[in-house]
């Protein structure tokens, strides 16, 4: 995955595509108690080594622990799932703006979940 993500089938042609924006910048803010809990994350971010010339190549097994770890951000961020040491309602004041709330980031891990789903169903390599 690079600045935008694509989703590639066997014979290498594009199926789905969307900016990944909220994954590269979404493990900066996990605060340091439970960032080890988020290693797919933590490898997407961008000052990353796992990146090589822009680029990351995840398989539909990597896929759905990235969609595991989505979901637990959205659990915590909703105050669905407590965190020892984290202050949910803290990294939503760090996150969010007058233009972008809780139903925005919502929304960006949902079709970032869904954009995962069709990829992991139709066997795809994610980049």
């Amino acid at each position: 995955m690079g600045r935008w993500m694509q989703a590639i089938n066997k014979e290498d042609e594009v199926m789905l595509e969307m900016a990944p924006n909220f994954i590269i910048y979404c493990s900066k803010h996990i605060p340091k108690q439970i960032r080890s809990e988020f290693p797919i994350l933590l490898d997407l971010e961008l000052l990353s080594d796992k990146w090589i010339d822009e680029l990351q190549i995840l398989k539909p097994d990597r896929i759905k622990e990235l969609c595991k770890e989505l979901s637990r951000v959205y659990r915590i961020l909703n105050l669905e799932e407590f965190a020892l040491g984290v202050d949910a309602k803290k990294i939503l004041d760090y996150w969010t703006t007058d233009e972008y709330k809780l139903s925005d980031i919502n929304e960006d891990i949902n079709a970032l979940k869904l954009f995962f789903h069709k990829s992991i169903e139709l066997d795809l390599e994610t980049r």
